[in-house]
């Protein structure tokens, strides 16, 4: 089943994500609802995994309940938890399953997480999770015998945006290109001028950029210092006036900005689509769309 969202992509129609953190529990039926939700709201739903080094149900098993839901989907792959063949072994699964769009990521620190004891593998990064994906397509790669029956990724990465052509975030935004990237999600950003270095960057690239964007918790404002999100840099001013004007007004006020945003991006016609994350406020996306 060819991807919903690299046809979008490949049409040139604005893509809405919205991202979807599996839960803690065992049980799915809140993945089923909250999905349904956004039935014919978002053109596909991205599966993350075991984002800030928190557990949850395994991206993939998550991703297979929505597509047999009917959802289109882009399922999350970590080089955090899993060695070279894990990580085969994982995209050959999605493959199996008709899940053809996958984004690579390196992963965020255990620090982040529920258990910081934890052992990082990093066997790969995430460009050489791309090109061993991308080579395993036609068989030069892991699958040492090659397919017996093909199949193909559609395979993303995340870049940062504020990433100019002096800093290395772009160097190893091209890379990922140059491996077998056809789109990025950018880490999220709260103001369109946070785009300008990689889309001034990446210009003379042909490989389809979304912008992130975040709705936070009030919590995440209320405990925010740089670093405390992991690949979120909240601008001071925003952080600020966000605190100082308590939790009832935060939650108006940081919907309206998001919103805002979105509009922004997409009359712009600069980036490919928007991926929206609302940590703990995941019902109120449909409404910023």
């Amino acid at each position: 089943m060819a991807s919903l969202f690299k046809e979008g992509l490949k049409s040139g129609a604005f893509q809405i994500v919205a991202r979807l953190v599996p839960p803690r529990s065992a049980n799915l039926a809140g993945v089923s609802a909250l999905a349904a939700s956004w039935k014919g709201k978002v053109n596909s739903i991205l599966v993350a995994d075991n984002p800030s080094a928190i557990m949850g149900v395994a991206s993939l098993v998550s991703a297979e309940r929505l597509v047999r839901d009917g959802h289109d989907v882009i399922m999350t792959l970590s080089c955090r938890d899993r060695n070279r063949m894990a990580l085969g072994s994982t995209a050959l699964g999605a493959a199996a399953l008709n899940i053809e769009s996958i984004l690579c990521v390196s992963g965020d620190h255990f620090n982040f997480g529920d258990h910081p004891e934890s052992k990082p593998v990093y066997d790969l990064d995430s460009v050489q999770l791309i090109g061993m994906l991308r080579d395993m397509q036609d068989g030069s790669g892991s699958t040492a015998n090659g397919p017996t029956e093909p199949f193909s990724f559609f395979l993303g990465a995340v870049a940062r945006a504020t990433a100019d052509h002096s800093m290395p975030h772009l160097m190893k935004a091209r890379k990922k290109i140059s491996a077998g990237a056809r789109f990025l999600i950018t880490l999220p950003i709260f103001t369109m001028s946070e785009l300008e270095p990689v889309l001034s960057g990446l210009s003379d690239s042909p490989v389809k950029i979304l912008a992130g964007v975040l709705l936070p918790s009030y919590e995440q404002i209320r405990s925010y210092q740089d670093g405390s999100i992991p690949g979120t840099l909240i601008p001071e001013e925003l952080v600020r006036s966000w605190k100082d004007a308590g939790e009832e007004a935060f939650i108006s006020s940081s919907a309206a900005h998001v919103k805002k945003l979105v509009s922004e991006l997409k009359t712009s016609g600069r980036v490919a689509g928007v991926c929206v994350s609302a940590t703990g406020r995941e019902s109120e996306i449909e409404g910023l769309i």
